[in-house]
């Protein structure tokens, strides 16, 4: 990173020198509040310090949490301002409070530039002395604008012209600094701002300009955060990038040195698996301190251990959201090899496909294979603003493809009323030629379908192409059936003034709902072929 300082021009050796560096500064001139509400003099971890090395000029990184990846950015942005000439900084969180509060380190560093601790050293007088000038030369103007019901600090500007802004979503103006702090949170509860976010306020930083995108990651291989580090990643095989291209950055749990944890103590053998596992992909060897704080750690976090605390970002993708109904099931089928796998369909096999429908609204439909005790899931599909025709050809396809007629098409039941014209989702598909259709009666408690559902997935077996993302009417790519069982959650008691908790609907619960009509169907005995009372039992094959 190229450093255009104005402040040094007026410093007389040796001060000139030394400031002229900016690791130089960073370790030197700014003061922080640590973890223990102490006051300590900045100095870089591991984590920060190979951040700080390879930092270009965009940056996605993808972490575990307590780092100080934010703290060490908040005094980059500082820095940056001070020695710089209108210098315009941003910062996004994903609310107004953090988004301040990353602001209020910002504001700390540059008040404490001329603190003197107890007991100073000869070093600490002259920073002192040096900070309280560079506090005189930088004055703020303006230590902020006041918000009603917040009275918190929104912007900090300097007297060289250089300021920093703070909100939930940054669109006005030119800004050569931009922290995006916690875009996964956004992309999964707030996905429009996301969207807002990635076409604003990203573009407000011109080529030459520094972006840094810090997230711990939550939402599976979905949303604006995902495919913004899916494409960094991508970027990590180039033997260039562009100003417009962002560099990749992930740092695990084990990047922590404080996470360790000394004693005695054991792990269960699940915990010692993964530790191998992990040593093998990674290259790192883990001492008995990281181990056993990884598993106190564990004990505590339960299912967000891995969201929280990836070791890959592998680990990060694989975990869904708070309040996933299906998220640990399809994680431990993952972890089994039970996901992306390829496998023949089986001709002879009952086949169902699965529906929810949505007329030209929302329609989903998986295609499921019977293997004895196991559950192939072998293809899924999801559209929406199409007409029936249209879901009646993707079932020939599929027939062509893999070789088979469909033993049955189950739709929920709500495909027996009549439209407005007297016609029900049933007769319209037999117009269509689409017979052997089964409607499966309703079901008074969603939640009978949801357990009935997760107790087929212990038994299931998901195709590659159940991953396969497609792309929507927008141009925008849209999760593939199993991640959007991952992303299918439910809202807490209490939550939107529903006294119980219950599903969300939202983008995912269409293909959710499909699968649960396949487990409803199940539970009612209608997956049987002509003339057959149950599927044909048959010895399962194991690819």
């Amino acid at each position: 990173m190229k450093n255009h300082e104005h402040l040094t021009e007026s410093w007389s050796l040796p001060w000139q020198s030394v400031l002229s560096s900016q690791l130089w500064r960073l370790e030197h001139l700014y003061w922080i509040e640590n973890k223990a509400g102490q006051l300590q003099r900045f100095s870089m971890n591991k984590a920060q310090r190979r951040l700080h090395e390879g930092l270009w000029y965009r940056n996605d990184i993808l972490k575990a949490r307590q780092l100080g990846i934010s703290t060490y950015v908040a005094l980059l942005m500082l820095d940056m301002s001070l020695f710089r000439s209108n210098f315009h900084c941003g910062i996004i969180d994903k609310s107004l409070p953090d988004a301040q509060a990353k602001l209020a380190k910002l504001h700390f560093a540059w008040d404490h530039l001329d603190y003197l601790p107890p007991e100073p050293s000869a070093m600490d007088v002259a920073l002192a002395r040096l900070g309280e000038r560079i506090k005189r030369m930088s004055g703020v103007e303006k230590k902020g604008e006041w918000r009603p019901c917040t009275a918190a600090l929104t912007r900090l500007a300097f007297s060289n012209g250089s300021d920093v802004r703070v909100g939930t979503n940054l669109r006005g103006g030119t800004m050569q600094f931009l922290h995006v702090s916690e875009l996964a949170h956004v992309s999964v509860h707030a996905p429009w701002r996301a969207r807002e976010i990635r076409s604003g306020a990203i573009n407000t930083v011109p080529p030459g300009g520094f972006i840094l995108k810090e997230s711990t990651h939550e939402g599976g291989r979905y949303g604006v955060n995902y495919e913004l580090t899916r494409q960094a990643m991508e970027n990590m095989g180039k033997s260039e990038l562009s100003p417009l291209d962002f560099r990749f950055f992930f740092f695990s749990w084990f990047d922590q040195e404080e996470y360790s944890l000394p004693g005695r103590g054991r792990w269960s053998r699940e915990l010692d698996a993964y530790f191998l596992s992990l040593e093998r992909e990674t290259g790192v060897k883990l001492d008995a301190g990281q181990k056993r704080w990884y598993a106190r750690m564990a004990r505590v976090m339960g299912a967000a251990m891995k969201q929280e605390y990836p070791g890959t970002p592998q680990e990060a993708f694989s975990t869904g959201e708070e309040g996933s109904i299906y998220g640990s099931r399809i994680m431990a089928l993952r972890e089994r090899g039970r996901v992306g796998m390829e496998f023949p369909a089986d001709p002879e096999a009952p086949t169902f496909t699965a529906w929810d429908l949505g007329l030209s609204d929302h329609t989903a439909i998986w295609l499921v294979q019977v293997m004895g005790d196991s559950i192939h899931w072998l293809d899924h599909y999801a559209a929406n603003q199409q007409p029936l025709a249209h879901y009646v050809e993707k079932i020939r396809e599929w027939e062509k493809e893999y070789g088979l007629t469909a033993t049955a098409h189950l739709l929920p039941h709500d495909a027996a009323r009549r439209d407005a014209h007297g016609v029900s989702y049933v007769e319209n598909m037999a117009r269509l030629g689409l017979a052997n259709v089964r409607v499966v009666p309703r079901t008074t408690d969603v939640w009978r379908g949801i357990n009935t559902l997760r107790e087929l997935l212990e038994r299931s077996f998901f195709h590659v192409r159940t991953q396969e993302r497609a792309r929507n009417l927008r141009g925008e790519e849209e999760p593939g059936g199993v991640e959007h069982l991952e992303l299918y959650r439910s809202r807490l008691p209490g939550t939107g003034g529903s006294l119980a908790e219950s599903p969300v609907h939202d983008a995912h619960s269409h293909t959710a709902d499909a699968a649960r009509t396949f487990a409803e169907a199940w539970s009612h005995g209608l997956l049987h072929g002509p003339g057959d009372e149950r599927p044909r039992r048959r010895r399962a094959k194991m690819w």
